[in-house]
């Protein structure tokens, strides 16, 4: 199912001003093509790059739009992980735009999943809502990692300080980690699908 033809999903309408961007337009330049790889010879942790650029991070932006505030907006990644030796896989994702991951606020996080020497598909789900008046965005995730799905749980952080005049409203970024990474057991990230709307 696409991201604009759920029943009642968001829509994807025009800018309708030279201030106001329709959902995602200003993400693509940030994002540039997709697919993206993430390559682990360590088991340090590290935030997917932008292809176009490693000198920063794949990031999709939330522009502002007042017909995103105060409605549920899905947050999702896609792709499949390839691991060559026994390894647990953890997947996180942030509000923020920096490659230290300490940098940025931690909004969900998958925990350790075993995937030993194997590949499978995984998605990272979350639902997100902010407003405002509040300045906060709240939500809950869900991660599926070689066929194990994680329980759903709220964000593991509320990010304030949100306004739907700041250019962007909030960006996002995800890391991974494979705890069997190493020079000679690399494990291959490939990011097909990150999208918020």
């Amino acid at each position: 199912m696409g991201l604009y033809d759920r029943p009642q999903g968001p829509t994807a309408p025009a800018a309708n001003s030279a201030t106001q961007q329709a959902i995602n337009t200003q993400a693509s330049a940030q994002l540039g093509p997709l697919p993206a790889q993430l390559l682990l010879a360590s088991s340090a942790e590290a935030i997917v790059v932008n292809p176009l650029n490693i000198a920063i991070p794949l990031s999709v932006a939330l522009p502002p739009n007042t017909q995103n505030e105060q409605s549920e907006l899905v947050l999702e990644i896609s792709g499949y992980i390839k691991t060559t030796s026994t390894t647990n896989v953890t997947a996180k994702v942030y509000s923020g735009t920096s490659l230290t991951p300490g940098s940025n606020t931690k909004i969900g996080d998958s925990g350790a999943i075993a995937q030993n020497s194997a590949t499978a598909p995984f998605i990272i789900r979350l639902h997100l809502i902010y407003d405002s008046v509040s300045g906060k965005l709240h939500g809950w995730y869900k991660f599926l990692i070689n066929n194990n799905l994680v329980a759903e749980a709220a964000l593991s952080n509320v990010v304030t300080g949100l306004s739907n005049t700041a250019n962007p409203v909030a960006t996002f970024v995800v890391s991974f980690t494979s705890s069997g990474a190493d020079g000679t057991h690399i494990t291959t990230i490939n990011v097909a699908r990150f999208s918020v709307g």
